[in-house]
Formats: structure tokens, C-alpha cells, sequence
């Protein structure tokens, strides 16, 4: 099999799809993969891009793409009538996968939100040969119960802390993704009973592992004449799981799936043209303010990096700065929250141009190795990095280089900047390692464990059974080998190697590269660095460490990722040393959080 990468339209927007084809045969008929919103579309990403090339390797034609307003895709969470968007995207998916692969009979496979949006758009007419309907709910009021459930969980467990500042957006907000008023009115509007019925129909209902089916949809789908068939949905709860688990597909839910697929096919239906020749890839796109968006894949070892470049209009003159956005943890290149494409469009528009950057086992880059805390912190990472940076430099002519990662993307930064000279400065937020060791993980569980879990999100963690039993089995014995240490006095190790973060901080002023580290409040590094003594200077003029109280490790809540864009700004601003204009934010420091007035990049027109 193989996989395009390209550009679509749909209405006033571009989307970006990932097309996987069959490549000994034309395919035999189509599926097009609807993702679910916010939280679960981060989870899910890579296990249905697994799936997607699992079907292509049995002769599937597989499209899978971006909603507007979502990943890579154009627009934004403000803009309006996006949830008859997200509908018109699935018409217009169904259309470009039949135009692309040949195809001539299209399934559709809709996970959550993304079940009601392919529901909603087989019942307005799109050439939908078969449902797949994996966590669909009866109404759009249904799932906005659960992401408000899932939204006063979050708020609970920062209920013991001070109050943050207020939401600087109108809409309802979820584990950092956005539904503005009008999209959340539609959602809470949209109800399959007031829809156009489906008969004769073929659709299977996937449940939630072995939660029971919402009998109510059930019904209103039988009642309207369709087909209705049930499964369990096995694998469903693995699936949403964080970004870095390992997940492969319950062999059951695979078959299901496929044996559901081919049933209904008629011989005459599921023979194709040709679609080798068709197949097109427009793998960049133009945006607002003559931003141009290429998709570029390197090569690498025995697989290939994906990389997403924005690229300023041809008014801009050639910059020698290029701007490098970095994997946070096992979330693809969008960055976390989708802070990486707001970040790097928005200076792209300013004249420099930026780079998305999916690694080794993440996102769209190669390799079929599930990723893992150790994979996210391997010694090969820097060598990808800087295979990207020379690929830029000779493309781009970007010679000096500002990096920024969250988390393991501040880490692969931060190794490669005490390596690489053309780095010039680095954004390093919430970091957990600046040397990877596998136990360091689990020794800091053992101390928050030989604290009592005194943090109520650790017991609540506990009781949803988001530790893995190896992983509490471990961390137990560490916190008994920890009691035993102490009290022999023998309890001494420290975390960070005082040694090597030494010639570390020599390499950073050797190279004259600025660092800025920003953490927030309970982070373990930082609470290490302050232990040990490693924190740098208050006058340190190159190596700077900021704290920004209550922000979680992602910068979930929406005035958390406003407060982190102003500071990206600001320290990108001050390194280039371009003409910057301060606008005094409306924000006020509250309790304690740390504020910043927002910048605004100007340079000249020549």
C-alpha cells in the first residue's frame, strides 16, 4: 500500500487528507474515516491511522482527514456555521475519495461527534454505500452531557487550587478544545429523529467496548427503515487512551469491521477503475494572507518523517530564521491543543516561516512500532531534528533556528541544541527529562506515593484504573526501597545528573544559545531542579526559567494557551531582535499567574 498526503476543498475550506491505497490492485470500494472531536481525536489519531492502513493492505481505499476548523485543516473553533461545515466535509470526503481512488461504492466510518456528522450527511444525500457508527449517540444533547461531565471532572481536580482567570472566549470549552456558542447550539439541536430516514440503509452500530447501545438511536434507525446491525465495539476505551499507549485492534473488532464491509457487495459494485493514474497529490495549500502550507515527507532510516512547512506570502524578503514545533509527547504535529498550527501560521503570516514535525511513530511519519515514553526520548531524535533543519537550510535557506516543544518535544530541543550551533534559542515548556532515564518515572511516582498521593487527581486516577498494574506493582516497590534508604540515611541519589546538566549549560553559553525554560506549578523536573540546586541565575542572561502557576502540563484551559502563544511571541520577538509593538493585554496577573502583555511581530516590507 501506499499513502498520499494532499490538500481538498470543501466549501471555503481546504482540508488535509491522508489517502491510503492498495498498491499491487486498483481497490475494490472505499471507506472514509470521520474523527471524533477535541481530546478524542488526539487519542484516537494513530490508531485509526493503523486501521486505515490495515484496510488498504485488503484491498480498502482509505481516505482520512481533517475537519475544518481542526488539525491541519483551514478555519478555526470561532468560525461560524461550522458544525454544517463538519457535514458539508463529509460529502465533499466521500466525493474526493470516489474521484482520487475510483472507487465506486464509498462506506463511511464515523467515531463519536464524527458518527453523528456522517449520520447527519447520509441523511442529506451523500452517496454513502454502508454506516459505521463506532460511539454514536442518540442526540447532539447526549454528547454535550458527557464532554460537560468530562469538563467538570477537569474542574474538579483543580478544585483544591485558586481560582484561574476567566475564559478569554465566548463558547464552551473541554480539555482545551473549543465549541463556540453557534457550533454547541447546532450540536445541542441536532437529533437524528428530525433527520430524513435511511431505508434500506446498511449500518452497524459499534458501542463503547461493552457499554449497552443507545436504544433510542436504535430504534429511530430501525423505525426509518435502515438496516441496523449491533456489536460491541471491543477495544473502544483502549483506543482513547493517552497518545504514547500502545493500542492494536481487537482481532474481533477488525473482522467485524471487514466481514460488515464486504457483505453487502455486489460483484459488479466493488470492481473499480483504475485509480493509480488519478491519483493527485496537492500536497500544499494557500491560506489567508498568502500563507502557503507544503506537505513534505524525509526519509529516514527505514521509514520517513512527516513535516507540515508554513511558508510566508512572496511579499515577505527570504528570512534566515526558520521556526521548528516539536511532537508533545505522543500528540501529533498540530501540537498540543492545536497550539503548533495557530502558532506557526500566525508567523508564517509575519514573514518566517515555521515547521510542524511529526517524529518517528507519531502522527503520519513512518515505522509501525507502537511509541512509548522510551521511544519519545530516543538518542536518535536529534538526528531527525537535524536531518529536518539541513532539509530547510537547503530548501529555505534558513540558517539559525528557534526550537519549540512541550514536554518529550522540549526534551529532543533541548538535546539537539547543546549538539547543533544553529539553534539559536529554544522554547522549552514543561520538560520531564533533560537526560532520558527509564526510572526516573517511576521513582518520582514512589515519592509522590510515599507522600500519600496527597494530589486528589492522583486518587481519582487511581479509581478510574488509569494505572497500569505494572506500573503500581513498580512504583510500590521503588517508594518501599525509597522508605528503607531514608531511613539508612542512604537516601542521597539525585535526580538530575548535576555532571552532565553542567556541560550542558556550558555548551548553551559556548554556542551564546538563549534557553527559556517555563514550567508549571508541581512539575517533577522543576521541583528537582530546586531541590538539587540546578536552577539557573535570576541574572543569567542567556539560560532564563519562568514559572506560570496553575496551567496543567498541556496548557489545557483557553486563557493558559492565550498566556503560552504571548510568551512563544515574545521570546521568538526578542531572539530575532525584530521591531516589536506591545499592546497592553486586557489580562491581569491573578493569584499568583504569571501575565504577559501581547506581542505583535512587525518587520519591514523590504
Amino acid at each position: 500500500m501506499t499513502n498520499h498526503h494532499h490538500w481538498f476543498s470543501s466549501g471555503s475550506y481546504s482540508l488535509l487528507g491522508h489517502l491510503d491505497m492498495p498498491d499491487e490492485q486498483p481497490p475494490r470500494w472505499g471507506v472514509v474515516i470521520v474523527p471524533p472531536f477535541g481530546w478524542e481525536n488526539i487519542c484516537s489519531y494513530r490508531p485509526l491511522r493503523s486501521l486505515a492502513r490495515s484496510f488498504a493492505s485488503q484491498g480498502i481505499a482509505v481516505l482520512r482527514f481533517d475537519l475544518p476548523g481542526t488539525g491541519d485543516s483551514s478555519g478555526s473553533a470561532l468560525d461560524s456555521d461550522l458544525f454544517a461545515a463538519w457535514i458539508r466535509s463529509v460529502h465533499d470526503a466521500v466525493a474526493e475519495l470516489e474521484a482520487l481512488s475510483g472507487v465506486q461504492t464509498v462506506s463511511v466510518l464515523g467515531i463519536r461527534l464524527g458518527a453523528m456528522l456522517a449520520l447527519g450527511a447520509a441523511s442529506t444525500g451523500a452517496p454513502i454505500e454502508n454506516l459505521i457508527l463506532w460511539g454514536a449517540s442518540a442526540s447532539g444533547r447526549a454528547v454535550l452531557r458527557e464532554l460537560r461531565a468530562f469538563r467538570n471532572m477537569e474542574v474538579l481536580e483543580h478544585a483544591e487550587r485558586d481560582a484561574p482567570p476567566a475564559q478569554p472566549v465566548p463558547g464552551f470549552e473541554v480539555a482545551g478544545f473549543l465549541l463556540n456558542p453557534e457550533t454547541e447550539n447546532s450540536l445541542r439541536g441536532f437529533n437524528p429523529v428530525t433527520l430524513p430516514p435511511l431505508p434500506n440503509q446498511s449500518i452497524l452500530l459499534l458501542s463503547r467496548d461493552n457499554f449497552p447501545h443507545d436504544g433510542k438511536l436504535v430504534e429511530c434507525l430501525e423505525r426509518g427503515g435502515s438496516r441496523v446491525t449491533l456489536n460491541a465495539g471491543i477495544g473502544y476505551q483502549k483506543m482513547m487512551a493517552e497518545p504514547h499507549e500502545h493500542f492494536s485492534f481487537p482481532p474481533e473488532t477488525e473482522k467485524a469491521l471487514i466481514d460488515f464491509l464486504q457483505t453487502p457487495m455486489e460483484a459488479e459494485k466493488v470492481i473499480s477503475l483504475s485509480g493509480r493514474e488519478k491519483v493527485r497529490e496537492e500536497r500544499s495549500c494557500r491560506l489567508e494572507g498568502g500563507i502557503v502550507e507544503n506537505v513534505y515527507t524525509h526519509s529516514y532510516q527505514d521509514g520517513s518523517l512527516f513535516s507540515i512547512v508554513a511558508t510566508p506570502a512572496p511579499r515577505w524578503p527570504s528570512s534566515e530564521w526558520g521556526l521548528l514545533f516539536l511532537n508533545a509527547g505522543g500528540v501529533r504535529h498540530i501540537g498540543p491543543n492545536r497550539m503548533w498550527v495557530e502558532a506557526s501560521r500566525r508567523w508564517a503570516a509575519s514573514g518566517i516561516p515555521a515547521i510542524r514535525l511529526d517524529f518517528l511513530r507519531v502522527g503520519e511519519s513512518g515505522c509501525e512500532e507502537p511509541p512509548s515514553l522510551e521511544s519519545l526520548h530516543s538518542d536518535d531524535l536529534t538526528d531527525q531534528l537535524g536531518m529536518v533543519m539541513n532539509e530547510m537550510k537547503s530548501k529555505l535557506n534558513c540558517r539559525r533556528f528557534i526550537a519549540v516543544g512541550l514536554c518529550s518535544g522540549a526534551y529532543v530541543a533541548f538535546q539537539t541544541l547543546i549538539r547543533n550551533s544553529a539553534i539559536r534559542s529554544a522554547i522549552l515548556v514543561n520538560p520531564r527529562h533533560f537526560f532520558w532515564d527509564p526510572a526516573t518515572d517511576a521513582r518520582r511516582s514512589a515519592k509522590r506515593l510515599g507522600t500519600g498521593l496527597i494530589d486528589l487527581s492522583d486518587w481519582r486516577r487511581l479509581a478510574r484504573g488509569e494505572f497500569r498494574p505494572e506500573r503500581v506493582r513498580q512504583t510500590a516497590r521503588l517508594a518501599l526501597k525509597r522508605l528503607l534508604a531514608r531511613r539508612s540515611g542512604a537516601d542521597r541519589k539525585h535526580q538530575i545528573p548535576a555532571q552532565a546538566l553542567a556541560e550542558a549549560w556550558h555548551q548553551v553559553r559556548r554556542f551564546q544559545t538563549r534557553v527559556t525554560l517555563v514550567f508549571g506549578e508541581g512539575e517533577p523536573l522543576l521541583g528537582e531542579m530546586e531541590d538539587e540546586k540546578q536552577l539557573p541565575a535570576p541574572t543569567d542572561p542567556l539560560i532564563r526559567c519562568l514559572r506560570v502557576g496553575s496551567v496543567g502540563h498541556t496548557f489545557r484551559a483557553l486563557w493558559a494557551q492565550q498566556m503560552l502563544h504571548d510568551l512563544i511571541d515574545r521570546e521568538i520577538g526578542v531572539t530575532m531582535g525584530e521591531r516589536l509593538v506591545c499592546e497592553l493585554s486586557p489580562r491581569v496577573p491573578q493569584n499568583g499567574f504569571y501575565s504577559l502583555d501581547r506581542i505583535r511581530g512587525e518587520r519591514p516590507a523590504s
